[in-house]
């Protein structure tokens, strides 16, 4: 079998994103970004209007822009300026979006601008709305399809996705040998493109201090209090288990999605509790084994993320089979990927555990080596 070896390029990734944008450009019959008001499709619309610029083409930019409805002022009033400013052909969606909600271990669904509750805020007179005759509700895929509907031939989907944020986004690149940046969707002629693919988060804000581009400044805020560095919703599984912490950020914010759902008051007031400890009574009404682990995502998880985290279980579950128990349990004790679901950490691949605690030997009736 023929071998891979990684080659060093005398280039960067600056240069190589170009490269990657002009192909893109010249493949497809239209390009779309998607912007999301964060630094990396920030950086990835700026790459875009700077490729324009040098080939010469005065068409704007296509842009459009899913509006979450639940996320901050911040991140609305930078992309409704950006939106306002008229450089770009910008397309500003606030539709019916299904997501989903994670509280205490619980993920659940819910509609963002769902015609049957109050709303966070109103959007915007200019934004694209789903008439109530015609109400529907979108997923990602559908969105993506309605986005590009009226643009015609093969569509290429631009957006900011870097893969050093998941291994899963690393392999699905590295596994391509040719246009590994370009990726299928369901609809066969639009394809999302990742021209970025091989930044990381110093890349970007580096590319934003020689450019001049001032960014979201949600960052600022997010650094000063020691978070993550996201504009995404603050009910998503990893956002949620830092929830408490925007009510400092963010006190009329958070008053006004606690106002909308109060479940998220428990989210922010008992997590750390949740987190430390009382997981370990969630763990004793399920048996101690993959089974109950099954049993936990059937009582607690809806839709898309019910099936998400029985994907990565069966992945975990056959692989601990196949390595057997051992001294490390297989890397994947039962315990340590109960506390993967139960933490919503299943998203990306569940990675594997080297050194197993005495409590996870404990939790399967196991005793742990000497």
């Amino acid at each position: 079998m023929a071998m891979r070896h990684r080659i060093k390029l005398d280039s960067d990734v600056y240069t190589e994103a170009k490269k990657r944008i002009r192909h893109i450009i010249a493949t497809f019959d239209n390009v779309l970004v998607a912007f999301s008001g964060g630094k990396d499709s920030w950086a990835t619309l700026n790459l875009v209007q700077e490729v324009y610029d040098e080939l010469g083409i005065t068409d704007k930019v296509k842009v459009f822009f899913r509006d979450e409805e639940v996320i901050s002022d911040s991140v609305v009033s930078f992309v409704q300026g950006i939106y306002e400013s008229g450089k770009f052909d910008f397309r500003y969606y606030a539709i019916p979006l299904v997501s989903q909600k994670f509280v205490l271990g619980k993920t659940e669904k819910y509609v963002q601008w769902d015609r049957n509750r109050k709303w966070l805020r109103q959007p915007p007179e200019y934004a694209i709305r789903i008439p109530d005759n015609e109400y529907r509700e979108f997923d990602q895929y559908t969105t993506d399809a309605f986005v590009c509907k009226n643009e015609k031939g093969r569509v290429a989907i631009v957006n900011g996705i870097r893969a050093d944020e998941s291994l899963v986004r690393l392999q699905s690149c590295v596994n391509k040998r040719n246009e590994n940046y370009i990726c299928g969707t369901k609809e066969p002629r639009i394809k999302n493109c990742k021209p970025i693919y091989d930044w990381n988060e110093q890349d970007i804000f580096l590319y934003f201090y020689k450019k001049g581009l001032k960014y979201c400044d949600i960052y600022d805020a997010e650094t000063l209090n020691s978070m993550e560095l996201r504009v995404s919703t603050p009910f998503h599984a990893e956002s949620a288990k830092h929830f408490d912490k925007i009510r400092t950020l963010y006190p009329t914010y958070y008053q006004q999605l606690v106002d909308l759902f109060p479940e998220f008051i428990l989210q922010a007031r008992y997590w750390k509790e949740f987190k430390g400890g009382s997981k370990d009574t969630v763990y004793e009404k399920y048996e101690h084994s993959f089974r109950g682990i099954y049993r936990y995502i059937d009582d607690n998880l809806q839709g898309v993320e019910r099936e998400l985290a029985i994907k990565r279980v069966k992945t975990v579950e056959t692989s601990r089979r196949n390595a057997g128990d051992g001294k490390n349990l297989g890397a994947y004790p039962v315990r340590y990927v109960f506390e993967q679901v139960v933490n919503g950490a299943f998203k990306r691949n569940i990675l594997p555990k080297s050194k197993p605690s005495s409590l996870d030997f404990e939790f399967e009736g196991l005793e742990a080596p000497v």
